[in-house]
C-alpha cells in the first residue's frame, strides 16, 4: 500500500501537482461532492482524497496541470467560500517528487508505523527491519529525483511522516539548508530509518540534533 501511494505522487513528470487540505466547520451530507465539484469546475483531476475520522479535515491530491493560473489562483478561495469550510491549506509544485506535507497514517487517532507485508517477519530485528524500510523508500524516492538540490530533498524528509516513523512539527527550511524537527518519533527505529534514508537519496552532509523527545534534522 505504501509503495502504491508513494508513486503515485512523486511521479510527477511534466505536470504541477496540488495539495489541498481543508478544514471543516462542521460535517454535513454533500460536502465531498461540493468540494469535488469545485476541483471538476476547474478542470483539476483529483488524485488521492483522505478524510480523518472524526472528519473535521479533508485532504486532496490533486493534478492541476490542465488549470489555467487565474484559476488555480482562484481555487483556494472557491473550496473555502462554503460555510462548513473554516480553513483551506494548499500548495503547488512543478516538481517531480511530490510527497504530501498534510498528510499521516492513523490508527485510533495515533500515527501509525507502516510496515510492508514482506517486512513483517523482521520486526524481532528493528535495525534491521529499519535500514531495509529506508532503503526501499530511498530507491522510490532517487527514480523520480532529478538533481537531488534542496528543494527535492525538502519534499523527500516528509517521507518520514507519510511513512509514520514521526511527525513533522516544524519546518525552517530555507533555500540554504533543511531544518525540520520530528516529534512523536519512533524511537527503536527513527534514526537508524533516517541516517539509511538520507545517505541514500544525498551525499550532501547532514546531522540529527535532540531537542527533549523530538528530533532536529538539518541538511546543508
Amino acid at each position: 500500500m505504501l509503495n502504491r501511494e508513494i508513486y503515485l505522487i512523486v511521479n510527477n513528470i511534466g505536470g504541477k501537482i496540488g495539495e489541498f487540505l481543508v478544514e471543516l466547520n462542521f460535517d454535513q451530507p454533500g460536502i465531498l461532492a461540493a468540494l469535488s465539484n469545485v476541483f471538476a469546475d476547474s478542470n483539476a483531476n483529483i488524485l488521492n482524497i483522505a478524510i480523518d475520522s472524526a472528519r473535521t479535515k479533508m485532504h486532496f491530491i490533486v493534478d492541476v496541470s490542465g488549470v489555467e493560473e487565474p484559476d488555480l489562483a482562484e481555487l483556494p478561495k472557491r473550496l473555502g467560500m462554503f460555510a462548513f469550510v473554516k480553513r483551506v491549506l494548499h500548495r503547488v509544485s512543478a516538481k517531480r517528487i511530490f510527497v504530501p506535507r498534510w498528510l499521516t497514517h492513523v490508527v485510533n487517532n495515533d500515527p501509525a508505523l507502516i510496515i510492508e507485508r514482506e517486512f513483517l517477519h523482521k520486526v524481532s530485528d528493528l535495525d534491521r527491519l529499519a535500514a531495509e524500510m529506508a532503503k526501499r523508500d530511498a530507491e522510490v524516492v532517487k527514480s523520480a529525483m532529478q538533481n537531488g538540490d534542496l528543494e527535492e530533498l525538502r519534499e523527500a524528509v516528509y517521507l518520514l511522516q507519510l511513512r509514520g516513523v514521526a511527525t513533522v512539527q516544524e519546518d525552517n527550511s530555507t533555500a540554504e539548508q533543511i531544518n525540520v524537527k520530528y516529534c512523536r518519533v519512533a524511537h527503536p527505529i527513527f534514526r537508524r530509518y533516517v541516517e539509511t534514508f538520507i545517505s541514500s537519496i544525498t551525499s550532501r552532509k547532514f546531522r540529527l540534533l535532540d531537542e527533549g523527545s523530538c528530533v532536529r534534522l538539518q541538511i546543508a
